[in-house]
């Protein structure tokens, strides 16, 4: 499969980044919000993870003979349709591209509650996609 040494080690950069995010959460919203350090740390950290599977999507997107997404959200949705993930999960991942852009573009405020109360589903999602990734590569 082409591209495959990219992938694991975006996979591996995303663990790496999961621990980390895991690691630095602080232990309630209220220490998040009064500890600018680790609330920015957090905010860039789920912009990282975001990112490298946004890459990963797209270069399986191309090795599926598949156009590029018309935007990161329906890179999920592109490969759910192609049976790399189930439709479920395409469906609940997705919306972590529009996190994403919020905090590296932000669209609006960022929303600190938001952030926090994403922090333990971004680590669990993007847990499941390593497994998913890895799985769908190792068949290949």
């Amino acid at each position: 499969m082409p591209g495959i040494e990219v992938i694991l080690e975006k996979l591996l950069k995303i663990k790496e980044y999961i621990e980390q995010l895991k690691k630095i959460k602080p232990e309630s919203y209220k220490k998040y919000v009064g500890d600018m350090t680790s609330k920015y740390a957090v905010e860039r950290i789920i912009q990282l993870i975001v990112d490298q599977a946004l890459d990963i999507n797209n270069i399986l997107l191309s090795y599926m003979k598949k156009p590029p997404a018309t935007d990161y959200f329906n890179s999920f949705i592109d490969l759910g349709e192609c049976g790399v993930f189930d439709q479920t999960f395409a469906l609940g991942i997705a919306p972590s591209a529009g996190l994403r852009n919020r905090l590296v573009h932000e669209y609006e405020s960022v929303n600190d509650e938001i952030v926090y109360k994403s922090i333990d589903k971004v680590a669990n999602m993007y847990t499941k996609y390593l497994i998913i990734v890895n799985g769908f590569i190792n068949s290949k």
